[in-house]
């Protein structure tokens, strides 16, 4: 009796050393176009989350997580890179005609997470949207990743010329292999016509054209829970980035009219859906106690979202531009039920990642993004940063800046809307967002000091990031 027990307790040591030098696996899900409010944990009265709401009832809620860009390409550079998306080369939204997109993606000398990783072994994998150029020596294969399955942009554009086709590629809609061609050549100049017909791929090749859209959550999640039961004994990396609530808006059948809210809501419903089979599929081979999981939208709501309370929505610096909704999960390793409002960014995925796998941050260029574990493990009660930094959408041009409870932006607006503004839109501003969460009480003339205090903190920033890229 007594070996026996002793036995017991020699397999239990072994099988807690293997759990404690087990290798952390991760996962990014991303959804496109989600507004701060658009989750019931974060107050939405349109949609019911019931899995997001799980997992941040399991992990930790963040309220005050920010994504570099108010737009779509320089958000999912600076998320894979942990680099401002101005200094990553992708300070713009990428298109698939060749008259706007000139042949440019994330540079390949750019170290993405999934690169990063693979020093030590990780099996890596993009399931949804790049949008990081779709050319060959752009695409996810060339970047780090060991397979992709999805959308190479926004689901909104077209076929793009030069794309390589699979020889069993699916036609929908009636389509043949000549009309797919004729797309391809003809984008350029009849972009508008051609429009909300995005390719499927797999790996570098078109697999389904146009891609069924209606499907592509469900397919998607599908992709996602089959890597990650073939990769249960290796770690792994997921990068799981959804297609909507991105417009043209698309669920399945069983999503259809399931929210409040009309299809917008429905697409996030859906995604709750997929959010609760990629935990589920953690849970039941094994891996929800060493896997960290973080959910996040790439920007704020397009004009189907909601924001509130924050002010603004997609291109705008104002916080409904860059302020989403963030949840970390990674139980053992997070407190169950946390909640913090300390300032977190999209930038500081890769230094963390970075440093539960063990790994060195490259030191031969400059990041943006702080390591977090120690904040997110409860050893530090503050967040590793104290400023963000607003660029406009779709330019170089810096806006504004956070530095712990204060604010100052130059606009906040869309640039091309300018000659449709009135009151705070047309003069600098100064917010305590700690407060006026709102960015309702302009403080500029009443505390023009803390104002000069934060225009020369943006102004040196973007001096040096601008030496930076010129070096």
């Amino acid at each position: 009796m007594q070996k026996f027990k002793i036995l017991i307790a020699f397999c239990l040591l072994i099988n807690m050393m293997h759990a404690q030098t087990q290798k952390k696996n991760f996962i990014i899900i991303f959804t496109d176009d989600q507004g701060y409010e658009d989750l019931s944990c974060f107050g939405s009265k349109n949609v019911h989350t019931p899995n997001i709401d799980q997992m941040a009832a399991e992990g930790m809620k963040l309220t005050s997580f920010y994504v570099a860009s108010s737009v779509c390409s320089p958000s999912r550079a600076a998320l894979l890179t942990g680099r401002m998306p101005k200094r990553a080369g992708v300070p713009k939204v990428l298109f698939s005609t060749p008259a706007i997109f000139n042949g440019h993606g994330l540079p390949p000398e750019e170290i993405t997470i999934a690169e990063h990783l693979k020093e030590k072994n990780y099996e890596t994998a993009l399931v949804g949207k790049w949008h990081l150029g779709h050319e060959k020596e752009y695409l996810p294969l060339n970047q780090g990743f060991d397979s992709y399955y999805g959308i190479p942009y926004s689901n909104d554009m077209s076929i793009a010329p030069n794309m390589e086709i699979s020889p069993d590629v699916v036609l929908n809609d009636g389509y043949t292999i000549e009309q797919l061609h004729s797309d391809a050549k003809r984008v350029d100049k009849h972009y508008s016509e051609l429009r909300n017909k995005p390719p499927l791929m797999r790996g570098n090749k078109v697999i389904e054209y146009p891609a069924d859209q209606s499907t592509l959550t469900k397919r998607y999640t599908k992709e996602a829970i089959s890597f990650i039961k073939k990769n249960k004994e290796k770690p792994f990396f997921l990068y799981f980035a959804h297609t909507f609530p991105h417009r043209p808006i698309y669920v399945s059948d069983p999503f259809k009219n399931s929210s409040n809210g009309g299809p917008y809501y429905d697409a996030i419903k859906e995604i709750d859906w997929s959010v609760g089979e990629v935990l589920k599929a953690l849970k039941e081979n094994k891996l929800d106690k060493n896997t960290v999981v973080i959910f996040c939208s790439d920007n704020g709501p397009n004009s189907l979202g909601s924001a509130k309370p924050l002010k603004g929505k997609k291109f705008s610096t104002y916080e409904g531009g860059q302020r989403v909704p963030g949840i970390i999960w990674a139980p053992g390793e997070i407190k169950a039920g946390s909640e913090s409002d300390e300032l977190i960014s999209s930038l500081d995925i890769f230094p963390t990642i970075a440093k539960y796998a063990g790994i060195k941050m490259p030191d031969n260029r400059i990041y943006d993004g702080y390591d977090q574990t120690a904040f997110l493990s409860g050893n530090s009660k503050k967040s590793a940063r104290n400023e963000m930094f607003y660029y406009s959408a779709n330019t170089t041009v810096i806006d504004g800046v956070r530095a712990g409870d204060w604010k100052f932006l130059y606009k906040g607006h869309k640039v091309k809307n300018a000659g449709k503004l009135k009151g705070d839109d047309l003069v600098d501003k100064l917010y305590n967002v700690k407060k006026d969460i709102s960015e309702k009480n302009n403080l500029f003339k009443t505390n023009p000091k803390k104002a000069e205090e934060l225009i020369k903190l943006m102004k040196v920033f973007d001096v040096k990031l601008e030496e930076d890229i010129q070096q």
